[in-house]
């Protein structure tokens, strides 16, 4: 393989008077040489440039590496990150669950306490109600019962004589002697008593007459 000085350096044997010339030859050399010096420099620029992507492509190489363990520790991660809402959905549905059940049964209790207290109640107003019918036909029992002794005593004491007081009687025997002796001084005659009350003796007033008006008692039978 020929390098730039031979090509720069090379000298060609004259064949007689049929060689090559000189200027012609000068020329090409120069021209291979401007070639042959452009293409090196091109090899080196292109060598320059493969270096450079070989570092890029390096440098890449471990960026993708370094994203590849990202994107693995991320999926490793997601995978951690699903499982644990899953198993946190798992345990929210299980409270949830829990929660309802517990409501339920809550629920179930107070409306049982509530019927029973509501029975209670109830049974003591039907309790307090009867006694309280029991009540009126006792007060209405004893009602009409004192009014049957009150009407009795009153039969009685109607049933009772009536006599005149002693005084009525000593004025009753003053007019019979008066009338058979005309030539003595009458005395004066009581007072009349229209109602025949007795009246008072040795200066005590005469006790009045027991009566009573019974008519509220059998208004209030009759209405009972």
């Amino acid at each position: 393989m020929l390098s730039m000085n031979d090509i720069i350096n090379v000298s060609f044997r004259k064949s007689g008077f049929s060689g090559y010339k000189v200027d012609d030859v000068d020329v090409f050399i120069d021209q291979v040489r401007e070639t042959v010096d452009q293409m090196q420099k091109k090899e080196v620029a292109q060598d320059e440039l493969t270096d450079k992507l070989r570092t890029e492509n390096q440098q890449l190489t471990e960026k993708v590496k370094i994203l590849a363990e990202k994107v693995e520790q991320f999926r490793s991660e997601e995978d951690e990150i699903k499982n644990a809402l899953i198993s946190a959905q798992k345990v929210g549905d299980a409270s949830v669950r829990e929660a309802r059940h517990r409501a339920e049964i809550i629920l179930k209790d107070a409306n049982l306490k509530a019927e029973h207290i509501e029975q209670e109640a109830q049974e003591k107003t039907m309790e307090q109600k009867k006694e309280m019918e029991r009540l009126q036909r006792s007060v209405s029992e004893f009602r009409a019962h004192l009014l049957a002794v009150y009407k009795e005593h009153l039969t009685l004491i109607d049933a009772l004589p009536t006599s005149k007081p002693e005084s009525e009687q000593n004025a009753d025997a003053s007019v019979a002697e008066s009338a058979a002796a005309p030539q003595a001084v009458p005395e004066a005659e009581p007072a009349s008593n229209p109602n025949n009350e007795p009246e008072a003796a040795s200066g005590q007033e005469a006790p009045e007459m027991f009566q009573a008006d019974i008519s509220c008692f059998e208004a209030d039978s009759a209405q009972n």
